[in-house]
């Protein structure tokens, strides 16, 4: 292989590894050996365990917001929101890149993991926002939900999953547009 294909089998690896166990319950020798290379080597390419971290978590957050992003394609306000949530929902238990960042929040009392997360945060904010073009507090509200999918996901509270508690079906009711419809004629408060 040569170093970038190198390089990009241990990246894939190494995202599938941190969506697991994350920064800190991740050996770099346990990507070493999936890779078939040897530690010192993924520090050469890498140069620390937290830039290979901190890049995976970047490649997480550019690949969900581009899949939110496509598919949205051709729409606007709530219905835009509405198909980059169900797009994000949909992927959310078995994709390595959407749960690489659910491990990227748990990361963040490490200077640099939480630097990378709130410059990636943001993009993914600023992105989809203009996407949808959306007021601030639609996009608040469409981003608290997914990170609450995010925290179901992560404690295995899901319909389905042999729990029969009302509340974890209440949790995953399916949001429609009228509930980000109601906030557009909803007055403004600083007005």
């Amino acid at each position: 292989m040569s170093a970038a294909q190198r390089r990009a089998q241990i990246l894939e690896i190494a995202m599938l590894e941190f969506s697991r166990t994350g920064l800190f319950g991740t050996p770099v020798d346990v990507i070493a050996k999936a890779a078939g290379v040897t530690q010192p080597y993924v520090f050469r390419l890498f140069g620390s365990k937290t830039k290979l971290f901190t890049e995976c978590v970047r490649i997480s957050f550019a690949q969900s917001t581009a899949r939110m992003l496509d598919a949205a394609e051709g729409l606007s306000g709530v219905n835009a929101l509405v198909a980059m949530g169900n797009q994000y929902r949909s992927n959310l238990e078995n994709n390595p890149d959407v749960l690489i960042q659910v491990q990227a929040f748990a990361a963040c009392a490490n200077d640099e993991v939480r630097e990378a997360v709130r410059e990636c945060y943001g993009d993914q904010w600023q992105q989809l926002a203009k996407r949808a073009g959306v007021d601030p507090v639609q996009m608040k509200i469409y981003m608290a939900l997914g990170l609450l999918l995010n925290d179901l996901t992560m404690i295995g509270a899901k319909p389905g999953a042999g729990l029969h508690e009302q509340w974890v079906e209440d949790a995953y009711t399916v949001i429609d547009a009228s509930v980000f419809a109601a906030l557009e004629t909803a007055p403004d408060p600083d007005a």
